[in-house]
This record gives structure tokens, sequence and C-alpha cells, in this order.
């Protein structure tokens, strides 16, 4: 039988695969817009190596706002590109990812003061730049209405819309492509960084890959080389010898989570305090987030936390936005932090650069992509294969580019019920989440448990995280360490109120086993998630 691509012994032999031959393509790096150009690679028929320094969607990709969404604020900008390639996405991902991209209503109050008839006319017209459906077509809401939908609001309602947008689950989305990618006959490997560029005569003809887990290198040849490496394109590139032709300048966005008790609302709604700070809040489960920061950041960007002051301020945002739930501090259950890969513009604040992405030529045999968004990834990679195509010498790669109809891994088939999943015995918390995050998934999960009913157990009695989730991210998604495990394969880190870290010793004994680790790993891989889990932490 042949081991699945994302398994222990398909991850190997796709590492010694990439070094047994040349490629078409290599990609370096494991984010949305490196899993999107594997993907889109593969569909065309092209040889593709993908590799990863750590896992898939562990940067920006999977510390992002989490939404699918048409750029309604790219209208005040006048940025009418932007919104028609981000709604026509936006409809494109509800198809091929119905899992994975769920409906979100969104409530907009307008205050005594502002001018409710230019939101209308804003929203009129986003609504025909997206063709939008009923559920996404604007709606006037009275000030009870609104008031019922967000409890505790401040007072001063002149009324307020509803408009729908979509959201996701980053990271797992981040996977999907990466997997769609290797069913599709790519070379993917995650934990394994690109230590160097092979060069030939001032031509890139590669890279050396590392092996994080046995520390053995590869090396890889490739026709054509594409960094994609976000935040890190610049230090990627200066690899090659090349310095980058434009400055990243990474912005820093932070959110604060808190649970649905303390900040009632159902869906989503957008924010904007007297004061003039703006943002929104999104249910998600239990948990209610808000966000975000969008400001220029200078430090390290491995391991990026939000900071104190940055939390002060979006509390802030809260607490004017609803004073009435005397929100503290203290009803921060949890932060997370991610940076921007922009394209610097003079004189332009963070939040008032563009989200487009460029293609950066050279030296000969490499590429580097930078800028971007979750939502447009897939005609970024067609942007991409564009520079791909005329470095292969071809006018036109032949093959299924873009097609809609290919669906990701999770949508290829019905999901089951839920009802099938609680006669399972799974609780309804658990079964909520596995509804949410892995489509017909599921249906792996629930074979578990035909085989042997304790794997859909909990790991630990009440937490929302089965035994077969632990197998299922081990044996089909590639999942190396504890943290790819309890961040993004199963969302524990951000969303329960302890980071994951009450099931964190019996997650990463049952990993273990199925690795084999020693016992001195297992020790090391549980220091090493609760430390990352107090980055988290309010500070």
């Amino acid at each position: 039988m042949t081991a699945h691509p994302f398994s222990p012994t398909g991850r190997r032999a796709a590492l010694e695969a990439m070094a047994a031959g040349p490629v078409d393509l290599l990609i370096i790096g494991g984010g949305i817009t490196g899993c999107g150009l594997a993907r889109e690679a593969a569909l065309r028929g092209l040889s593709v190596a993908l590799v990863e320094r750590d896992d898939f969607g562990c940067g920006t990709s999977g510390r992002s706002s989490k939404l699918v969404h048409g750029g309604l604020r790219y209208l005040a900008y006048g940025d009418f590109r932007m919104v028609r390639e981000a709604v026509r996405e936006r409809r494109v991902l509800r198809q091929i990812a119905p899992h994975l991209v769920h409906p979100l209503p969104f409530v907009m109050p307008i205050w005594k003061g502002q001018s409710l008839a230019k939101y209308r006319l804003g929203l009129w017209l986003f609504d025909r730049l997206a063709d939008a459906d009923q559920f996404e077509r604007r709606r006037l809401l009275s000030p009870g209405e609104v008031a019922a939908e967000l409890p505790g609001l401040r007072p001063g309602l002149k009324g307020g819309l509803t408009y729908g947008e979509y959201f996701t689950d980053d990271a797992r989305l981040t996977l999907e492509n990466a997997l769609s990618a290797a069913e599709l006959g790519a070379l993917v490997a995650n934990h394994a960084p690109a230590v160097a560029l092979t060069q030939e005569r001032g031509r890139v003809t590669g890279a050396t890959v590392r092996d994080e887990l046995t520390g053995e290198a590869y090396t890889i040849q490739a026709k054509v080389t594409v960094n994609a490496t976000g935040p890190w394109a610049a230090r990627t590139l200066e690899l090659s010898g090349q310095p980058a032709p434009k400055t990243i300048q990474p912005s820093k966005g932070i959110h604060l989570i808190f649970s649905a008790d303390r900040l009632p609302i159902g869906g989503a709604a957008t924010l904007m305090a007297p004061s003039g700070r703006a943002g929104f809040a999104i249910r998600r489960w239990d948990c209610v987030y808000l966000g975000t920061t969008d400001e220029a950041y200078h430090g390290p960007l491995d391991q990026v936390g939000a900071d104190s002051r940055a939390v002060d301020d979006l509390l802030a945002l809260a607490q004017e936005c609803f004073p009435a739930l005397e929100l503290t501090r203290a009803d921060v259950l949890g932060t997370w932090a991610g940076l921007r890969p922009l394209i610097a513009e003079p004189g332009k604040s963070p939040r008032d650069t563009s989200r487009h992405d460029e293609v950066w030529v050279g030296p000969q045999g490499l590429l580097t992509v930078a800028g971007g968004k979750l939502t447009t990834y897939r005609p970024m990679a067609n942007r991409v294969m564009a520079h791909v195509e005329q470095a292969l010498g071809r006018d036109r790669i032949p093959g299924r580019a873009g097609a809609p109809a290919a669906l990701l891994p999770g949508a290829a088939s019905p999901a089951p019920p839920r009802a099938d999943l609680a006669a399972a015995g799974i609780a309804p918390e658990a079964a909520e989440r596995i509804a949410w995050l892995y489509g017909t998934f599921s249906h792996r999960l629930l074979a578990y448990g035909r085989e042997n009913p304790a794997w859909l157990a909990p790991v630990v009695p009440g937490h929302p995280l089965l035994r077969a989730q632990v197998r299922l991210a081990v044996e089909q998604e590639m999942a190396l360490s504890l943290t790819d495990l309890l961040d993004r394969r199963t969302s524990q880190l951000l969303f329960t109120p302890d980071h994951g870290t009450a099931v964190a010793a019996a997650a990463a004994a049952l990993m273990g086993q199925l690795l084999g680790w020693s016992d001195e790993e297992t020790a090391r891989q549980l220091y090493n998630y609760r430390s990352i889990a107090q980055i988290h932490v309010p500070v």
C-alpha cells in the first residue's frame, strides 16, 4: 500500500524524491501563497516541490483575521480592482471549500453624527461590484435591531446596516492547499528549511534543504525556484546574494480573545469608538475575537507577540463601544499577533499601504513573490505562474489552470451530518468544532471510531479534542510537533480558554506513541508548546 503523502513515511519519500531528480518548480515557503502556488502549478501538470521551514501556515497565514472578505474598506481608497478581485475570489472559495469558508453576518452600527446615507451608498456600490446574493446583500436595521444584535453597545445609535461576509480557519485552508498539491503529484515537506540557494554561473538552480527531524541535507535541482516566504522574503532573497528591489515593511496586527459570555455577539460587528478607534468583533464557537492593529513592525520576525500597548488600545476600543459590559484586562482570555508582508510605499502608513502583490524577477532562475492577502491567494498564484511559464520558455502551460471546479480535499464529498457525529458519541462541543474544521475528513475520524470506539473518546475528559484527531493529524496531515497539532490542525491554542494547556500533556503522550518519540522528546515537545502558549497570554 502506498503511504499517504502527508504521513511521516510519505513526507520522507517526498524529500528523497525531491533530491533524486530535477523538478520544474521549487517553492520555498508553506504559507497560503506557497501552498496555493504549488496547487496551481500541480493542476497545470508541472513537477513541483514545496518545502517549509516550520509548518504550513505557521506565520502570517495562521495569524490573520481569518476573513475571506470582499475588501469593503478598499472602496474608501478607490481600489476597485482589489474589490472586484476579492469578491470574485470570495465566491470561488465558497465553491471549492464550503467546509472551511463559513457565512458571517456583519452588523455595522451607525451613530448620531454619522451619515447613514453615505454608508448605504457605499454598501450599495459594494453589492453591485460583488453581484451580491441574498445573504451578502445589505439590509437596513433600526436602532433597536442593532442593539438587540450587539448587547451592551454604547447609546446614541441612528440605526445600522447588515451585510454578509465569510470567515475561515486560515491554517487549515493553507494545509488543504498543500495536501491538494500533494494529491496532484507535488512533493511536499514541512519542517525542512532551505538553508542555501544553489547557483551555477549566476543562475539559481535550486536549494539545499535540511530535514529538521533527522538533520539530513537534500539538494533539490529546479528549473525555476520561487521565494514565497512572506515577511522573510527579503532574507530568503539575500541567500542568492541579491538584495530585494523594494522594502518589505511588515505590519503587525494583533487580536484579543474574549469569552462570548462576556462579549455576547452572535455574528460579527464593525466597531467605531468616539475616540476614533476602529475595528471589528467576530464570534467563533464560544469565543469572540476583536481586531486589529496595523502598525509598522521592526522587531524579530519569529514568534511575534501582542505588546501591552496594543492590547490596551484594542481593549479600549471594546470598552468604548460596549461600556455596559465593563470589560477589563481580566476578561481577555488570549491574544495573537501576525505580520502582514506589505511592500513599503513612502509616506503611507501601514493601514493605507496597498495589499497588492508583486513578483520580483532575478537573479536568473529565481522569482520572489511579495505582498498579497489571504482572500486573493489564487489569482496571486496565477500571476506568479505567468512568470514561471516565461522562465520555462513556454507560452502557456496546459492543464486545469485555476479551475474553480477543483475542490479542496475536505470538500470532495459530502461531510457527514452532525447527527452522525452525535450518534458516534461525540460530545456537542467537539462535534461543532469537527463540523466546522474538517468537512469530509470527518468520515476519517468516524472510521477510526468504527475500528475502535476508544479513538472517539476525548484526549482529556470534558475537553473538545478527540484521540482520533491526534491520529489523523499524524497519519494524514503531516503534524510532526505538538504545536502543529494543537495550533494549526485543531485550533486548541487560540480557541480554548486555557490555550490547550490542559490537554497538552496527554496529547503529547499520544502523539509520542504514534511517532515513536522518546520520553525526552515528548518532554521537549511539551515544554516548547507551553512556551508558545505563554506568548498568547495577555501581557
